[in-house]
């Protein structure tokens, strides 16, 4: 949530949140999402050698990058509000599942792009850094929609 100045307010509990929007899930924080994503690159990381030193760089860029673009649209709330919101036919809720996980994805994506910027790894191939991002959006994408097996 932001507050009057347009700053990210984490979740406390007990936080007065505005009508219909609820608090974050468990499994489903920027910190739960922000994981996910990390998982699935430092694996890339690894399949390619990356240094070891520039690989734990490269992992805090990208979680810094990630949780920034997070913060900036609310992830974790909106995640909690479609998901807990009342649906009158069961499928819509699935698809919702299925669409923020391609949104919030996309937007893992973006966020792994640009924490690349002044990296040494932007010298390795195409098929480094598209497997790069792919992994983190993949990562995001892949936790969200679980929330569907949830929903089953």
């Amino acid at each position: 949530m932001q507050d009057h100045k347009g700053q990210y307010q984490p979740y406390t509990p007990g936080m007065k949140l505005p009508e219909g929007v609820f608090a974050p899930m468990q499994g489903y924080t920027h910190e739960d999402l922000i994981e996910a994503a990390g998982k699935r690159v430092e694996a890339v990381l690894t399949a390619n050698y990356v240094d070891p030193t520039l690989a734990k760089e490269t992992l805090f860029a990208l979680a810094d990058h990630l949780n920034r673009a997070f913060q900036s649209q609310n992830v974790e709330y909106q995640i909690a509000t479609w998901f807990k919101k009342p649906y009158d036919d069961p499928a819509a809720r699935a698809q919702s599942v299925s669409a923020m996980g391609e949104s919030f994805g996309a937007l893992a994506i973006r966020a792994a792009g640009d924490s690349l910027k002044g990296s040494p790894l932007l010298h390795k191939s195409d098929a480094f850094l598209s497997a790069f991002i792919s992994a983190a959006g993949d990562g995001v994408s892949d936790r969200i929609v679980t929330l569907n097996k949830q929903n089953s």
